[in-house]
């Protein structure tokens, strides 16, 4: 996606004359972050437009990501992660639709298919300095629809907004805080939205594992029930929460009816 011109302007004609770190790399001045992050918070948190949100979460990344580095690599499959560096295109999707009903990749690919959306349209980094850093912030993004296919929810904004509280508890991402705030905003039923999902959302993302630092490639055939117990989080099972959200019934529907004809693989979970 491409910046507002005068945003990128700011940025590719910054003149700091500083090298890039890695492809891609925009190396900008301690002011020229400032006003990039400041132009991309207001644009973003008034359109939520998805370059302005990916500008914000790279001219905020010295307040997170660091942390954020850190605790993925607590775990030897976050170290994992770091030293294979893997990325997730739809090249690497092959193959993933004769898996069983149930598994994360043949969920994550019918996820995909039901969105009409694909891995390659996030945004590539452009204004982190550190590589490593730079990488984790792409992890991220690449990864943000698997963490949907996990918790079984749609693309649509009450979910996604669910979703943003669920990293920002989990990550700590500014970004994810911004959109937490000011994206029920624009929810019709706010209200509902706050009591059915915030709570299942800050419990899920606080007391769960780093999900950023999961190697969900390794994981493809893994029941997707299974997972969500190793990971310590659940979907959302509050009182009357299913027949409130029908996008979100849809999808717990569409698993019932599966597990009925004995196309689902088992998982030691309720459903």
């Amino acid at each position: 996606m491409a910046l507002r011109p005068s945003l990128a302007r700011l940025t590719l004609n910054s003149g700091t004359g500083a090298k890039p770190n890695y492809p891609g790399h925009i190396p900008l001045s301690f002011a020229q972050n400032a006003v990039l992050a400041l132009g991309s918070a207001l644009v973003g948190g008034a359109t939520s437009r998805g370059d302005m949100v990916a500008t914000l979460s790279e001219t905020t990344a010295s307040t997170f990501l660091p942390s954020l580095h850190e605790k993925m690599t607590l775990h030897p499959e976050g170290r994992q992660i770091m030293r294979d560096r893997p990325t997730i295109s739809s090249d690497d999707l092959v193959g993933l639709k004769a898996l069983k009903r149930g598994t994360l990749g043949r969920e994550y690919v019918e996820w995909l298919e039901r969105g009409d959306v694909t891995p390659d349209t996030r945004a590539d980094v452009q204004y982190i300095d550190s590589p490593t850093l730079a990488y984790t912030m792409l992890r991220y993004r690449q990864t943000h629809d698997l963490y949907h296919t996990l918790f079984s929810l749609p693309p649509t904004l009450p979910h996604e907004l669910s979703l943003k509280v669920l990293e920002y508890a989990n990550m700590r991402l500014p970004v994810a805080a911004l959109s937490s705030l000011f994206g029920p905003l624009r929810l019709k039923r706010r209200e509902t939205w706050v009591r059915d999902w915030v709570p299942w959302a800050l419990k899920n993302g606080e007391h769960g594992r780093s999900l950023v630092g999961v190697y969900w490639e390794k994981r493809w055939d893994q029941g997707i029930g299974e997972l969500r117990r190793e990971l310590g989080v659940s979907r959302n099972e509050g009182d009357g929460v299913e027949q409130r959200w029908g996008g979100y019934r849809a999808f717990r529907e569409m698993e019932r009816d599966l597990r009925r004809k004995g196309e689902w693989v088992d998982e030691p979970e309720e459903w």
